[in-house]
């Protein structure tokens, strides 16, 4: 299925003009050979670009529409038009010296023996799919091929400035006074009539992929770009020892999984287009995912990416809105002209590397607007009441960024972690474990560090617990977006109770400053080393049965210090009352232990509880 919808889309881009046709790649070149109409190379053409990396500039190649490329073997297979320099020069990817040493010198002399061979190969392809091309460009390349001496190609004068450069190593390609062979459209059309040839040994059979009897590409194109796999690429469909082939199917790395050759070019087209696209390409852990939507439409991609990878300005919170409200109503959304259609078949593919080869993470196919109504539930669940934030959508990168140290130099979250999260985002599962342990761990580690901007109870991690809490404990009463006032589970109100136990902590070591009795700051809190959130939570989270005892009774000190501030004090009481009362309403005594998921909502209560406070103090 996977290659099916990638040869689909394959399909419905080339309608468009918007992918390479068979038998063409984008390949990255550095260098042009620069020939005259005599076939003299009279020139190098650096086609490389600077590009920031960091906070340095580096070199580049750019990328050009090629005739396709071979797949790399030991054995010399020549290109057209493009190849590294022993192919299309005769040059090794080394140059001899006068003081290499005699190993070193007899290596050298049988690499440049190879590269001749290289060059020598290069020349009968080209004058063969040439012969009867006569443009200027095409006589020009032949007289080169004719005439050029590979022997004594590192003394040409042309290219002895450049020996010291990555010509040796980098792609090349051919120009005639200053054009690109490769735009010759006699040469294109030369090429094609080569290229759709049947090989002579061309294995016919019934395509896995379109059903037809068609010849079955011997080997794949790479897929190139993946993160962690090799530079050159790797295969998603390949064969290579005696032991993965059967029913007879041998002599051909792809034989056992008959794919046509017009079926493997579609599917490796189109997925390195999609991968090269960094705009809709997303690497998540060790896991590189692409996506599309079946019609080609890009604005696809852009909402999408946007909802659940970026908290950028690119489509604002208006924009999401309006999105989710129309995809639940199952009615089209215009955004920026383009009608985005719910009933539109849409594709998540996440790929990770495994030596040479690719492996499949996962595979989601639905709807483009069932994709959508997940990811609108998952930030409903998230929801949670806020002080401030930027968006009001939390992206994936922000949520896994809450399960790792941010003390520490490595603060990427677990491959494996980040790609469970995503699919459980994306198709409306419950979410792994260990995403609440994760950030559970994460609350009972932290303390609260204003100025690195890192808090043991931050609305994030609120959030986390909430949206799992929902998803994957449901309780018999509605885990809300803000205070839940009518709760009476005890796990909620103890967190509750907490919050109020340390607003009177905090309440009685207020300093007065001239103007009156101020709340703590971190310039004011003298009177504190350490309050019963530093001291406490944890253990009161855990093993509330033993703690409160201790907090209640230092609370009654506490408020002791509010005699002079006899409202103040009476709100005070009454709201530990209150909350005591509940806990009372249930008939048990405080708990002794409370399980993990217990101890996620008394995280809530207790945020909950202090958010309301902050509140409070914002109206005022």
């Amino acid at each position: 299925m996977i290659l099916q919808s990638l040869v689909a889309y394959y399909e419905t881009l080339a309608r468009q003009g918007a992918i390479a046709k068979p038998g063409w790649g984008d390949y990255k070149i550095s260098y042009a050979v620069n020939l005259n109409q005599q076939g003299e190379v009279i020139g190098i053409l650096s086609l490389e670009k600077e590009v920031m990396r960091g906070k340095k500039t580096v070199s580049v190649p750019t990328v050009h529409m090629l005739p396709e490329g071979v797949k790399k073997s030991s054995g010399i297979r020549p290109q057209f038009l493009w190849a590294n320099a022993a192919y299309c020069l005769g040059l090794p990817k080394d140059m001899k010296t006068a003081d290499m040493a005699e190993d070193a010198a007899a290596k050298w002399e049988k690499e440049k023996k190879r590269s001749i061979a290289c060059f020598e190969a290069m020349k009968k392809y080209h004058l063969d799919i040439l012969e009867a091309v006569h443009t200027p460009s095409a006589e020009a390349l032949k007289r080169f091929f004719t005439m050029w001496k590979p022997e004594t190609a590192e003394n040409h004068p042309v290219l002895k400035p450049y020996l010291a450069t990555n010509l040796l190593t980098a792609n090349v390609m051919y120009a005639v006074e200053g054009v690109f062979v490769k735009d010759d459209e006699t040469i294109r059309a030369a090429w094609d009539a080569h290229y759709n040839q049947p090989s002579a040994d061309a294995v016919e059979g019934q395509c896995l992929v379109t059903g037809k009897i068609a010849p079955i590409a011997r080997i794949h194109p790479n897929i190139k770009g993946v993160r962690g796999a090799q530079s050159s690429g790797a295969s998603l469909v390949s064969f290579n020892a005696d032991a993965f082939e059967s029913y007879g199917h041998s002599g051909g790395q792809c034989y056992n999984a008959p794919v046509s050759e017009h079926a493997a070019f579609a599917y490796t087209t189109a997925l390195n287009q999609l991968i090269a696209d960094e705009k809709h390409c997303k690497v998540i852990g060790n896991t590189t995912v692409v996506y599309w939507a079946a019609n080609g439409e890009e604005a696809y991609q852009d909402l999408l990416h946007s909802a659940v990878f970026e908290d950028d300005d690119t489509i604002d919170d208006e924009t999401l809105d309006a999105l989710f409200s129309y995809i639940q109503k199952g009615m089209p959304f215009d955004f920026q002209g383009v009608p985005i259609h719910p009933d539109t078949p849409f594709y998540i593919l996440g790929l990770s590397p495994n030596a040479a080869r690719l492996s499949v993470r996962f595979f989601l196919q639905d709807t483009f607007g069932h994709f959508i109504d997940h990811v609108r539930k998952h930030y409903e669940r998230l929801e949670i009441v806020m002080p401030q934030r930027h968006r009001a959508y939390l992206p994936l990168w922000r949520l896994l960024g809450e399960t790792v140290n941010k003390k520490s130099k490595d603060k990427a979250a677990s491959p494996i972690l980040a790609g469970a999260v995503m699919r459980s985002i994306l198709s409306d599962t419950p979410y792994p474990q260990a995403l609440y342990n994760s950030v559970m761990l994460r609350v009972k580690a932290d303390q609260d560090d204003k100025d690195k901007h890192i808090y043991k109870i931050s609305a994030e991690k609120a959030a986390i617990i909430k949206a799992c809490l929902l998803k994957n404990f449901p309780k018999g009463e509605e885990v809300t977006v803000a205070l839940n006032e009518e709760s009476t589970n005890t796990a909620y109100v103890l967190g509750r109770l907490f919050s109020v136990l340390e607003q009177i902590q905090e309440k009685a070591h207020e300093k007065d400053n001239g103007r009156g009795k101020v709340p703590d700051s971190e310039k004011n809190r003298k009177g504190i080393n350490s309050t019963i959130k530093d001291r406490f939570f944890n253990s009161a989270a855990a093993t509330p049965g033993w703690v409160f005892p201790i907090l209640l009774k230092m609370a009654n000190h506490h408020l002791r210090k509010l005699n002079d501030r006899k409202g103040l004090k009476i709100e005070l009481e009454k709201m530990v009352t209150e909350l005591e009362g509940k806990i009372e309403m249930n008939g048990q005594p405080i708990p002794a232990r409370m399980n993990l998921n217990d101890q996620g909502l008394f995280i809530l209560g207790y945020y909950h509880q202090t958010q309301k406070r902050y509140m409070k103090k914002e109206e005022k």
